[in-house]
C-alpha cells in the first residue's frame, strides 16, 4: 500500500472551520488507482490528494512513475481500477479542463513537420510552412471568432514573449524557442490546471529564469500547476507542497518544507559509476602521443542559414580538429540545433554552403549514408522516430545501422557489443522492456548507448543529460568523460548547464543570434570570458 500522505494547511487560502476540525476544499482526489500501459499494470492503488491553493512539485528518479501518473490525472491514460475525482471542473472533462505540457510534443511536432517539409521541397510549396502562430491557434480554431482569438494570442504573446516569433516558420524556432510556443499553445485555451514536464528542458539560464517567473505568476494568479522535474534549482517559489515517486508508487507527500519530500541536490556519485571515474585517472599524455589526422573533421567556411527573412547562421565559419572535443553553447535561438543539423544532413541548406566533414566535401564526395557511419547522434527529436514495438537492445542495434527502427539481423558480436554498452550504463535490466514504455530519462540512457555501440568518429550530443535524474546525469556525465579520455571518439556537447559540461572538453564555440562570439581552447579563463553579459542575452 501507498505510503500515507500528510497533508499541512501552510500556505492554503481561508479553510472552513467547523468547531475544532479544519475543512479543506479539494482540487483532485486521487483514489487507490491503477493504470494499465499496454501489458503493464502501473501505480498499485495508488491515492493522493489535491487541494484548492496548492502548488505541487512531483520528483523522483527515472522511471519511477511521475508521467505516468501525470497523465492519468490529465485523462491521457485510462484508470483501470479506483477513480480520479475531480472536484471543481464544473463537469467539464479532465482531457479538456488540463493543459498538459510535455517534450514529447515538440519532438512529436518536429518530426511531422520535417517529413512534410521534404514534401514541400518536392512540390516547390516553400512558403507553405508552419507558422509558430499557426501552431498555437489551431487548438482554438472554430471556436472562437477570429477578433477574440487575435485578443488571446497578443495576451499570450506578451506574456512569453513571443511577438518576434509568431510569424516565424517553426522549423526555424529553436529548442528553448519551442518550450514556449509550446506552453503558449496550452494557456491560449484558458485551462484550469496546468500540468508541466520537464518545461525548461533546452533553456537557457535566462529563459528558465524568465519561464519561472511566468509560471509564478499564473499560480499567484490562482492557476493550479503541476511540475514534474529532477533539478531541485528549476522548482517553482510558488510550489507549496512535493509529491516523492519511486519505483511506481508514491514515495511520500506532503509540505514543501517536510523532511520526508527531501529530495537530491545535485549528480549522486555511487558505486555504479565509481568504477568509470576510477578509469578515468590515467596519465594526460597517452591521449597527446596519440596520431590525429591532419585534415579537420569538420570544416565550415561562411556558413549562412536563413528561413524566409531570418537568418538564423550569418557567415559562420568554424573548424574542429582531430583530437579536439568542443562544448557549443549560446542563449536560446543562437544557431547551435542548425549547426548540429548541418552535420548529420537533417538541414537540406547544407548543399548550399561550404562544409567539409572527415576531409571530403560535403554533397557528392561522400553519400549521407557514408557520413552517419562515422557519426554518432543523441538528439532531442530522436525518440521520437521509434513509434513501433521494439525492445531497448533492438535500439541499442540500431544504431549499428544508422537507421530509426532495425531493419537487418545483427550478428553474435553485434549483439554482444551492444549488451556491453548497455550493461557499462547499468541497463541490463531494460534490454528487452519496449522502448515506447521506458520513461524519458531511461529513453535518453537507451539512445547514449545506441549512439556508442559502433565507436563513432564523431559523437555529437545535444543536451544529453535532458530528462535524467541526478544519479544518471551522474553516470553519464562520468561516460563521457571516460569516451573524451580513452577514445578515439571526439565529443560535440551542447548544454546550457555550465556545470554538466565534461572536464575533457578542450575548445568552447560561444555563438549569439547566427554569429561567433569566441571560439577556441577552453580553460578557466575561457570559460569565464564565454558568458555572455545579461544585458545582450534575449530576455523571454
Amino acid at each position: 500500500m501507498p505510503l500515507p500522505v500528510t497533508f499541512t494547511t501552510a500556505n492554503r487560502p481561508p479553510s472552513i472551520l467547523s468547531g475544532n476540525l479544519v475543512m479543506t476544499t479539494p482540487l483532485i482526489t486521487v483514489d487507490s488507482i491503477t493504470v494499465r500501459l499496454r501489458d503493464r499494470w502501473l501505480l498499485n492503488g495508488s491515492s493522493w490528494r489535491i487541494n484548492t491553493g496548492e502548488q505541487w512539485a512531483m520528483t523522483g528518479p527515472n522511471g519511477a512513475g511521475k508521467t505516468t501518473l501525470a497523465k492519468a490525472i490529465a485523462g491521457r491514460l485510462p484508470v483501470v481500477q479506483g477513480k480520479i475525482h475531480y472536484h471543481a471542473f464544473g463537469g467539464i472533462a479532465p482531457i479538456d479542463a488540463i493543459a498538459y505540457v510535455a517534450s514529447d510534443a515538440r519532438r512529436d511536432f518536429w518530426r511531422r513537420e520535417r517529413n512534410l517539409d521534404y514534401v514541400r521541397g518536392f512540390a516547390g510549396r516553400f512558403n507553405d510552412a508552419t507558422t509558430v502562430r499557426g501552431l498555437i491557434c489551431p487548438r482554438l480554431s472554430g471556436l472562437l471568432p477570429p477578433s477574440d482569438m487575435d485578443i488571446r494570442l497578443a495576451d499570450i504573446a506578451e506574456r512569453l514573449n513571443l511577438g518576434s516569433l509568431l510569424d516565424k516558420p517553426a522549423l526555424a524556432v529553436s529548442t528553448g524557442e519551442m518550450s514556449r510556443v509550446l506552453v503558449a499553445r496550452e494557456l491560449i485555451r484558458q485551462p484550469k490546471m496546468l500540468i508541466l514536464d520537464e518545461p525548461f528542458e533546452g533553456l537557457d539560464h535566462s529563459g528558465r529564469q524568465d519561464l519561472k517567473e511566468m509560471f509564478d505568476r499564473l499560480a499567484a494568479s490562482g492557476l493550479p500547476i503541476m511540475l514534474i522535474t529532477h533539478r531541485p534549482e528549476e522548482m517553482l517559489s510558488a510550489t507549496t507542497h512535493v509529491l516523492a515517486m519511486d519505483r511506481g508508487r508514491i514515495a511520500a507527500a506532503g509540505a514543501v518544507d517536510d523532511p520526508c519530500c527531501t529530495h537530491t541536490t545535485g549528480p549522486a556519485v555511487t558505486s555504479r559509476n565509481m568504477n568509470i571515474r576510477r578509469a578515468n585517472r590515467r596519465p594526460a599524455d597517452l591521449q597527446s602521443s596519440r596520431f590525429f589526422s591532419s585534415e579537420p573533421l569538420i570544416d565550415m567556411k561562411a556558413v549562412t542559414v536563413r528561413y524566409g527573412d531570418t537568418i538564423v547562421l550569418d557567415r559562420f565559419t568554424w573548424s574542429v580538429s582531430d583530437g579536439e572535443h568542443w562544448a557549443v553553447t549560446g542563449p536560446n535561438g543562437a544557431g547551435k540545433s542548425t549547426i548540429l543539423k548541418l552535420i548529420t544532413g537533417d538541414c537540406l541548406q547544407v548543399y548550399a554552403n561550404r562544409i567539409r566533414l572527415f576531409g571530403k566535401d560535403r554533397g557528392t564526395a561522400q553519400t549521407l549514408w557514408e557520413i552517419r557511419e562515422r557519426l554518432g547522434v543523441v538528439s532531442h527529436d530522436l525518440a521520437s522516430g521509434y513509434q513501433k514495438r521494439m525492445s531497448a537492445l533492438d535500439v541499442v542495434c540500431s544504431g549499428f545501422f544508422d537507421s530509426v527502427g532495425l531493419y537487418r539481423h545483427c550478428d553474435a558480436v553485434q549483439i554482444k557489443t551492444a549488451q556491453r554498452r548497455l550493461a557499462q550504463m547499468d541497463l541490463s535490466a531494460l534490454s528487452q522492456t519496449p522502448f515506447n514504455q521506458l520513461s524519458q530519462g531511461q529513453r535518453q540512457m537507451i539512445l547514449i548507448a545506441r549512439a556508442m555501440v559502433k565507436s563513432p568518429k564523431l559523437l555529437i550530443l545535444d543536451e544529453p543529460c535532458a530528462g535524467l535524474d541526478p544519479e544518471n546525469r551522474g553516470m553519464v556525465l562520468s561516460l563521457l568523460e571516460q569516451i573524451g579520455r580513452r577514445d578515439s571518439t571526439r565529443l560535440i556537447f551542447v548544454s546550457h548547464h555550465e556545470k554538466e559540461i565534461p572536464a575533457c572538453i578542450t575548445h568552447r564555440l560561444f555563438l549569439d543570434r547566427g554569429i561567433v562570439v569566441r571560439s577556441g581552447p577552453s580553460g578557466t579563463t575561457d570559460r569565464q570570458a564565454l558568458v555572455l553579459p545579461p544585458s545582450s542575452k534575449p530576455s523571454l
